[in-house]
């Protein structure tokens, strides 16, 4: 009840903008609409061991989120609208594990409970704590790993190993061998954080157990995956999904350094506030920051020499570097003068409001659709939410920490619920209707070039699309059926016959089109 008592707080912010995201946020393409759509293709073909996409075998990702997203659907009925507290529960469980983590690392209640709001408060993680992704998932078990980790340096016993291999197993089902980048080097560097004398053999045994342990756990499901899913499905999981993987990704096809300027917009609004980063030092007596600081660089330099990067492979960092920032707050906060403190976040605010407002008078060509009153109105509340900040005088850490807290899930909450106009762009509901109705009545829909799953689940479809690369194709497919539609991207400033299409949206940065027969032949000539 203790953990609970003090991470309450923390626990609001991210049900207050979960909640935010149910109402008033659509499913994004292309992540989220193609994660729901493997899930449904699962129930839709009872393929609960092979994740399948449009009809065929998705060796892109393992299971676990699709299984979630399924019990989801056994427990409440089909629906859109629960699915979000899947990540939001698991947002909810790394908070509160963060806590536990800083009262092991330091034995400090103070540092948990900031460490806590900070890591709930963080804008990005706010965001991902309500988006159908691997990634908040992912960070947990990965927290859980690391919590048992340096559980079993403490208590030197082999149910801390254990239970980090039950954490790295469950990390593999839900994204794959990525897991190890964060597990093993804080289990291999040990000696940065330990003292030499107490490193032996037994150390290493433990980080052994805990790996073939994940491993076993993996292998209960690729097992019968690889049996069941076909020849090109086992050798995509097999081969493709590992051995190609780590070639390609060694190759560096984007710069090492591609995620250092990315950094500070992952730590806003924190990173802020100047004083949070004042002294810092890899102190020998404090192991609990050492253990951080190897966790945290280990894996950012990894992950900076391998090829293949997105901004969200930096979430499950957040909680270390949340841990190290309120460790800092909670030993150097009470010598800030911190009556200014948080100037720099209300100015943010305030800035990001005058660009939005700005954006509308420059000629862009993806935005014309957008009344400048949504502009006049989302720019002015975060004017008046910086405004606000300035205008408030904290005169004590917690009183800051509260504010900081705040103003995150009011920025979220206004984003959500002034950004309807821009969300339409994202919204596959009203083409996903259509194309049911379509292949009610007996139409094949043609999708020309790659196919996401965008349409799948947000229509219920229960026959795939048909995914052609080629004008080509296309001709020679409408040669040979009567009753066919094609979906294809467009500029958006092509100008388009409306007898040519049944239906047409702005899509992203550009126009989705529903071509009916008359049109095909039209969008095939050259």
């Amino acid at each position: 009840m203790t953990t609970v008592k003090q991470t309450w707080f923390s626990i609001f912010i991210i049900l207050f903008s979960g909640s935010m995201f149910i109402l008033f946020a659509p499913f994004f393409p292309i992540d989220e609409t193609r994660y729901l759509s493997v899930a449904w293709d699962m129930k839709l073909y009872h393929s609960f061991i092979v994740p399948l996409l449009n009809g065929l075998p998705y060796a892109h990702k393992p299971p676990f989120l699709f299984w979630l997203i399924n019990l989801d659907w056994l427990a409440f009925g089909i629906n859109g609208k629960t699915l979000r507290l899947i990540p939001i529960v698991f947002s909810i469980f790394n908070v509160v594990l963060v806590y536990k983590m800083a009262i092991m690392l330091w034995d400090d209640s103070k540092t948990a409970r900031y460490a806590s709001i900070v890591l709930s408060t963080t804008l990005v993680y706010l965001v991902w704590s309500a988006l159908i992704m691997f990634d908040i998932i992912l960070t947990f078990w990965i927290l859980l790993g690391m919590y048992s980790i340096f559980s079993a340096y403490i208590n030197k016993n082999t149910k801390s190993w254990v239970i980090a291999g039950i954490a790295v197993g469950c990390g593999l089902l839900t994204k794959g061998p990525v897991v190890f980048v964060h597990i093993l080097p804080v289990g291999i560097l040990s000696f940065l954080w330990i003292p030499v004398k107490q490193i032996n053999l037994k150390w290493y045994k433990g980080l052994l157990l805990a790996s073939f342990t994940g491993i076993a756990i993996l292998l209960v499901w690729v097992v019968p995956a690889v049996i069941t899913g076909g020849e090109s499905y086992r050798q995509s999981i097999l081969w493709g999904q590992t051995v190609n993987r780590v070639v390609s990704s060694f190759a560096h096809q984007r710069p090492i350094w591609w995620f250092l300027p990315l950094i500070p917009v992952l730590l806003l609004p924190w990173i802020l506030l100047k004083p949070l980063w004042r002294g810092y030092s890899f102190k020998k007596e404090d192991r609990g920051s050492r253990f951080l600081f190897v966790w945290v660089f280990s894996v950012l330099i990894i992950h900076s020499l391998i090829s293949c990067k997105q901004v969200h492979y930096l979430i499950p960092l957040l909680p270390g570097v949340s841990l190290l920032m309120a460790r800092n707050i909670a030993v150097n906060g009470d010598k800030w003068k911190t009556i200014k403190v948080h100037y720099p976040v209300g100015i943010f605010y305030i800035v990001i409001g005058v660009i939005i407002l700005v954006l509308h008078f420059l000629p862009l060509k993806n935005i014309p659709d957008i009344p400048v009153s949504k502009f006049l109105i989302l720019a002015s509340c975060l004017i008046a939410l910086g405004g606000f900040m300035l205008f408030l005088r904290p005169k004590s850490v917690d009183g800051l920490m509260n504010l900081m807290s705040i103003s995150s899930a009011v920025f979220i909450m206004i984003v959500l619920m002034t950004g309807n106009a821009l969300f339409a762009r994202y919204d596959t509901t009203a083409i996903s209707n259509v194309l049911k109705e379509k292949q009610d009545a007996g139409y094949q829909i043609l999708h020309y070039r790659k196919y996401d799953g965008q349409f799948q689940f947000a229509g219920r479809l229960t026959e795939p699309i048909i995914v052609l690369h080629s004008k080509k194709a296309v001709k020679e497919f409408m040669e040979k059926h009567k009753k066919v539609l094609l979906i294809s991207y467009e500029r958006i400033t092509e100008d388009i016959n409306p007898l040519d299409y049944d239906f047409q949206q702005l899509y992203r940065g550009r126009k989705m089109i529903l071509w009916n027969r008359k049109g095909i032949f039209d969008f095939l000539k050259p």
